[in-house]
């Protein structure tokens, strides 16, 4: 019950307004993290290639969420060419740099806690460089940079 105390002709509340406490809700409303917002995390490289093996390019969301209905894009220097594409739970083939086609495959075993691995098979000399994994959901994207180097069978860069 709110009570009025009047002060020099003007009633006051002696209860405290909303206003106290809706500006600290919506202050923290803003600095939350919500469900859409992420930040995505790769490994931390240079990371060696075997020229001829596989390698495997990992990276995930942060903190952990379901990534399934999300696009997931991993490409080298134009977002336009992936590498791998996937969207909405499929795989898209038809878009992806047709030298990758046959030799890459998205490992989604962890896909709901937001955890991807791009396969590379039967490394070439041309997959030297970076690689972008990049997460979108709805307007809303972040990606992480991984490097990678060939190295001749030896184990020699």
């Amino acid at each position: 019950m709110e009570s009025c105390v009047r002060n020099s002709g003007v009633m006051e509340t002696t209860e405290p307004s909303l206003s106290r406490y809706f500006v600290p809700m919506l202050l923290l409303q803003m600095i939350a993290p919500s469900s859409e917002h992420f930040i995505v995390t790769g490994l931390q490289g240079p990371i060696l290639a075997p020229f001829g093996g596989i390698v495997e390019l990992s990276c995930q969301l942060s903190p952990p969420q379901n990534a399934e209905h999300m696009e997931i894009r991993w490409f080298r220097d134009r977002y336009t060419q992936p590498v791998y594409l996937y969207n909405n739970g499929k795989d898209l083939h038809v878009e992806t740099i047709s030298r990758y086609v046959e030799r890459t495959e998205l490992r989604k075993e962890a896909i709901r806690e937001g955890k991807v691995t791009l396969r590379i098979l039967n490394v070439t000399v041309d997959d030297h460089g970076e690689y972008h994994c990049f997460f979108k959901d709805g307007d809303f994207d972040e990606e992480a940079i991984t490097d990678v180097k060939v190295t001749g069978r030896d184990g020699s860069l």
